[in-house]
This record gives structure tokens, C-alpha cells and sequence, in this order.
């Protein structure tokens, strides 16, 4: 049976081992496909390749992770691609018959509070043309500000570990209030701490600190990535 995890496990199998000191020339193929598939996997999108009739070609990490949570919107049957809301499996397949066809869907999955937004996007050869109906799936973020990159946003600007934590809460949406209960502390005790981060972040705002951090770079865990398997 062909899975995201088995087709992933082969791939990692077949990578060549390659000197990273050889010249550009000598690179081949798999070495520039090898690393390509190891820069998508530090994206925190989930991504899926597939082809017109919804069977996985490629996956990143996160793509793995979003079709194996048991909260996930899809899911992956015999290497086929399928909703696991079954309300969900028309609007799934007509989005991915369009897309065979040429048309970009953005699809709104799942049901209560794991729906997701997925984006449905037919890829072009580079050289013209369709690529035999390859359609790209993009699974959106899972959090608005990716963990780490939080944590490095907090050492690169010299907060606090009670202002990381902050920081964090505020990326996750809790307010002044709801922060001060988390942590057991007074909601006096909190502003103070977001006056501190806005002055060292230079935010005019928590909802200019909220999007400064969003608009990081991802910086994937690698235990996340092993975890993933």
C-alpha cells in the first residue's frame, strides 16, 4: 500500500550521498531533486504533488503531518488523496478536475475547529505546457507563528523568558487577560511585560509585534521532522 510515509522513507532511501565540496558541474539531478526536497521540508506549508487523479507523486514534512493527524481535513487512502469529512470529498474532487484542467480552487476542509484552508494549484512545465495534470496541493499554516522562530525572535531581540512566553500567548491569540490567567500572574504584571517587548521590538502596536513575528521565516524543528514519521 502506497502512503505519504512510504513514499517518503523510499525517497530518503534512494538519495545519493553526495560531497558537498565538488564542483556545481559534477551535481546531478537527484542531488539538485535531493535538495530542493530538503528545502521544502523546512517550509511550515504543508505541500502534496499529485497527479490528475489525486495520487501522491511528493510530499513535504508538513504535508506528511497534515494527512496523518487524525485533526487533519485529508487524508490518504492506498496513495489516493480523499477528505475525511465526507462531506468535503465532491468539493475535493471537482476542485482537483478543475485543476487538471488549468484552474486554481481555494477550498475551506474539515469540520468545527479543524477546518483548514487549502489551496488547489495546477503546475506548468518549465519548458510549456501542462506536466500531465500535476496539481499542487498547499495546506495552510497550522499556527500563525511557528515556534521556533519565536523562540529566535525573543534572543534575537534580548527578551526575557517571561516575555517569550508572552510573545508566545499573544501569537496564539490570548489576550492581556486571558494571559495573565494562563500564567498565574496579574494582568498589570502582563502589560508591563508587552510595554517591555513593544519598546525592545520597536512594535507600535501588539498587533504590529503579532505581525512582525508572522512574517518570519519558518524555522522548522528537526525533532518535529523526525517526530513526523
Amino acid at each position: 500500500m502506497l502512503t505519504v510515509a512510504s513514499v517518503l522513507n523510499r525517497e530518503r532511501l534512494d538519495r545519493p550521498r553526495v560531497d558537498p565540496c565538488a564542483p556545481p558541474q559534477v551535481h546531478s539531478a537527484q542531488w539538485l531533486l535531493h535538495m530542493l526536497t530538503g528545502a521544502l521540508d523546512e517550509l511550515d506549508y504543508g505541500l502534496l504533488i499529485l497527479d490528475a487523479a489525486g495520487y501522491l507523486m511528493q510530499a513535504n514534512q508538513m504535508g506528511h503531518q497534515h494527512c496523518t493527524t487524525q485533526h487533519g481535513s485529508c487524508r490518504l487512502q492506498d496513495g489516493q488523496l480523499h477528505a475525511r469529512a465526507s462531506a468535503d470529498e465532491p468539493v475535493l474532487l471537482r476542485a482537483l478536475t478543475q485543476a487538471a484542467s488549468g484552474r486554481r480552487s481555494l477550498l475551506k476542509l474539515g469540520e468545527g475547529p479543524h477546518v483548514e484552508t487549502v489551496a488547489i494549484v495546477p503546475l506548468s512545465n518549465p519548458l510549456g505546457g501542462r506536466t500531465d495534470g500535476a496539481i499542487l496541493l498547499v495546506f495552510g499554516k497550522l499556527q500563525v507563528c511557528e515556534a521556533l522562530s519565536v523562540e529566535h525572535f525573543a534572543r534575537v531581540h534580548n527578551l526575557t523568558h517571561a516575555e517569550g512566553m508572552v510573545l508566545t500567548a499573544l501569537c496564539s491569540g490570548d489576550d492581556p487577560s486571558a494571559i495573565a490567567r494562563r500564567f498565574g500572574v496579574a494582568v498589570s504584571t502582563v502589560r508591563t511585560q508587552i510595554a517591555s517587548v513593544r519598546q525592545k521590538t520597536q512594535a507600535t502596536s501588539i498587533r504590529d509585534l503579532v505581525r512582525q513575528v508572522a512574517m518570519l521565516p519558518p524555522i522548522v524543528s528537526v525533532l518535529g521532522h523526525d517526530t513526523a514519521h
